[in-house]
C-alpha cells in the first residue's frame, strides 16, 4: 500500500521525508489490530508520521461512510486517495 500511494499520507498528501531521500509512512489500522486482527487492506490507512501519532493521542472517531477522521473539538479530516502517476 506504500507503493501504491508513493509513500504520500492518504490524510494531508504529504512526503515528509522526501527532501531526505528517504520514504517513511506508516499503515494505521482504522480498527485496532490487537482488537480486530484485520489486517486487510481496507482497515489500513497509509499516514505520515506525524498524523499517525495524532490519531493515536488524540483519538479521533473515524466515519468510514464518509471518509474521515472527526476530533473531539470539531475538526474533520478526510482521507484523499492519490492517483499516482509514474
Amino acid at each position: 500500500m506504500k507503493l501504491l500511494y508513493n509513500y504520500h499520507c492518504q490524510i494531508c498528501g504529504g512526503n515528509i521525508s522526501a527532501k531526505y531521500g528517504v520514504n517513511i509512512v506508516e499503515s494505521h489500522h482504522i480498527d485496532p489490530f490487537v482488537e480486530s486482527l484485520n489486517n486487510n487492506a481496507e482497515n489500513q490507512l497509509i499516514i505520515c508520521p506525524n498524523h499517525h501519532r495524532i490519531i493515536h493521542k488524540a483519538k479521533p472517531a473515524f466515519d468510514r461512510r464518509k471518509l474521515i477522521f472527526v476530533y473531539h473539538n470539531g475538526l474533520e479530516e478526510r482521507i484523499v486517495f492519490l492517483l499516482v502517476c509514474y
